[in-house]
C-alpha cells in the first residue's frame, strides 16, 4: 500500500455516501461506506455526514483523487485517494480532526482494512483537543 500525505479538502460539489447501496452505485460510493461501517462499528457508534468527491483525469475516463469525510464518535475522518500515475497503485492517506494518522505501508490487507483500523485506533485514541 502506498502512502501519501493527506490532501486538503478539494472545492466541488460533495455526494452524499449513503447507508444503503444503491442500484448501479459507483465502487467509489461502496469502497467509502465499508470503511465508515467498519471504523463506527469497532467504536460503537453511527456514521454522520458521510460525503465525498472523485475527481477525473481531465480526459473523463480515469479517477484522479477521490476524497470521503465522515463523523464518527465526533472526530472527522478524512480519506485521500491519489491516482497520480495511473501505471501504478493509488497513494491512500489518512486524517483525523486534521491530524494525519500513519497507515501501515506494510500491510497486506486491503486498504479499505488498513483505513479503517488505523481510524478505529485514532478515534479511540484521546484528542488532543479534548484533553485541554
Amino acid at each position: 500500500m502506498r502512502v501519501i500525505a493527506a490532501l486538503p479538502r478539494p472545492a466541488g460539489e460533495f455526494k452524499p455516501v449513503t447507508a444503503v447501496a444503491a442500484p448501479r452505485e459507483s465502487v467509489v460510493v461502496t469502497w467509502c461506506r465499508e470503511i465508515a461501517t467498519n471504523t463506527a462499528t469497532s467504536v460503537g457508534s453511527p456514521v454522520e455526514n458521510a460525503e465525498y468527491l472523485l475527481t477525473l483525469y481531465p480526459h473523463g475516463f480515469a479517477p484522479y483523487s477521490l476524497y470521503s469525510s465522515f463523523v464518527i464518535a465526533g472526530r472527522t475522518m478524512s480519506i485521500s485517494v491519489l491516482w497520480d500515475d495511473l501505471w501504478r497503485e493509488p497513494g491512500f492517506a489518512l486524517a483525523i480532526d486534521g491530524q494525519p494518522v500513519p497507515l501501515d505501508a506494510t500491510s497486506t490487507a486491503r486498504p479499505a482494512a488498513v483505513i479503517a483500523h488505523a481510524a478505529w485506533h485514532a478515534i479511540l485514541a484521546p484528542s488532543p483537543r479534548r484533553a485541554r
